[in-house]
């Protein structure tokens, strides 16, 4: 008979797929109970081919998983990938419109302006700001090939990328957590977890730009831990500035202090800019709407979206830091323009519903746990300091900028998610531990969809 531990960790590693398996069952019951505006069925029939690729492909990885030690490794990262990616794009079919301006509605998001610039047939010509330096020379061509797959259609492409972007950031934080611990289980809970978050199931499935950063900066840590090519690390911190300029100073904090070399990321980061500098000017040369980023005066306007910085402010930051961001409460909503409007306000903390209230609690009490760990934990020391120091730089930088910070949240959620794993990681092998953080997974995953289903259901009275 097996030992009872070795039973218990096979049932743990097994039932930690869970959450995401029923992740794209639940993303299609909110589609269809929202079927006036859920366009994946006719996204399925006018663009068959993407389908038939994601199914074959899932079924070839499944079918020949043991045959290839490629395969067999990264099997239970793929598995989360796949189920990802299908419940993204579900979501994806009912919150985006391309016929219909719905900037503003999600959180503050510009996402029908950034489907404008990523893939509509004149959207070289929508303008972007200078924080965005390289958006069309990075967004307009992926969007391009991918559209080989889906006859021509630019929308159906930038959804499938969309998507693609979403659940390649669980993959990978599934590899570096497994990679750090060792643990099966811990990787694929906190992966899921990931996954799951409000800030992830919002913008993994409206069109915008910052999960798009978020795979950059997980890649770049994946790098980091791996010692890649320093050409590989200039790549994607390029393609992280043309995205968003300001997050390339979290990847300068994580090569500081994983690679505890100060003047080498000095050269390196500085031949980025440079480097970025002469991208900014053939992407204005291409695309003639570009900002050069390196004028100054084209970053003034920035100043249209700050905020005063006061109590109320932070503690705003800090429940979007620390709260929102996982397990989100029910949002305010308002009318405006004739359309909906989707916010968290000051005291929005309150605003759960009675069966989301045990996310919340057993977020917080893992929450405390993990900065607790983080002082006796010395294993991977130097990242779990370089994500705390992610963590306050988002602080500091949206205290005073960003109306609505829950819109910049994939940009820290990756780094809080990762330092509670890595400072509870001496929890791993321990039963209780992952029978709980599965219990927590589980009541996000409630709490959340429960959270994208009011907002579709909103949305629904609006969107024809």
């Amino acid at each position: 008979m097996l030992p009872y531990n070795w039973r218990m960790q096979k049932w743990i590693s097994r039932t930690a797929f869970l959450p995401s398996v029923l992740f794209p069952c639940a993303a299609l019951v909110i589609g269809l109970r929202n079927a006036a505006i859920f366009d994946a069925p006719r996204i399925l029939i006018d663009s068959p081919l993407p389908a038939a690729v994601f199914f074959i492909t899932f079924g070839v990885v499944f079918i020949f998983r043991n045959k290839s030690p490629l395969l067999q490794e990264n099997f239970p990262g793929l598995l989360l990938f796949f189920a990802f990616a299908a419940g993204y794009f579900l979501l994806a079919s009912i919150f985006n419109k391309p016929e219909i301006n719905t900037n503003n509605i999600y959180f503050a998001a510009d996402n029908w302006s950034w489907y404008q610039r990523m893939a509509a047939a004149d959207g070289w010509n929508v303008g972007t700001r200078a924080v965005h330096p390289l958006a069309h020379l990075i967004f307009r061509p992926l969007v391009t090939l991918s559209s080989f797959f889906t006859a021509g259609d630019g929308f159906h492409a930038n959804l499938i990328l969309l998507a693609l972007a979403g659940s390649g950031c669980v993959f990978l934080i599934w590899k570096i957590l497994r990679q750090i611990s060792g643990q099966e289980a811990l990787a694929v809970l906190f992966a899921s977890l990931l996954g799951l978050s409000a800030s992830h199931l919002i913008f993994a499935s409206v069109i915008e730009s910052y999960i798009f950063s978020t795979l950059s900066l997980l890649f770049f840590v994946w790098l980091l831990l791996n010692n890649k090519s320093v050409y590989w690390m200039a790549a994607t911190v390029v393609v992280t500035l043309g995205i968003t300029i300001t997050n390339i100073a979290q990847q300068a904090l994580m090569a500081v202090f994983v690679q505890k070399n100060f003047r080498k990321v000095a050269i390196l980061f500085t031949s980025i800019v440079l480097f970025g500098v002469g991208l900014n000017i053939v992407s204005r040369f291409v695309y003639p709407v570009t900002e050069y980023f390196f004028i100054p005066a084209n970053l003034t306007g920035e100043q249209r979206f700050s905020q005063e910085i006061s109590l109320k402010r932070a503690g705003l930051m800090a429940e979007n830091i620390l709260v929102y961001n996982i397990a989100a409460p029910q949002p305010y909503s308002s009318i405006r323009n004739e359309m909906p409007r989707f916010n968290f306000l000051n005291g929005t903390i309150g605003e759960y519903a009675w069966f989301g209230w045990p996310a919340l609690v057993f977020w917080a009490v893992i929450l405390m746990l993990a900065f607790f760990g983080s002082f006796r934990n010395s294993d991977h020391g130097g990242l779990s300091i370089a994500l705390l120091a992610c963590l306050l730089f988002n602080f500091i930088l949206h205290i005073g900028y960003g109306i609505e910070p829950f819109l910049y949240s994939t940009d820290w959620t990756y780094a809080l998610i990762l330092f509670v794993a890595i400072s509870l990681g001496e929890f791993a092998e321990r039963s209780w531990f992952n029978i709980g953080l599965l219990v927590l997974v589980l009541s996000v995953f409630v709490n959340n969809l429960w959270v994208v289903y009011l907002i579709a259901r909103k949305v629904s009275e609006f969107l024809p």
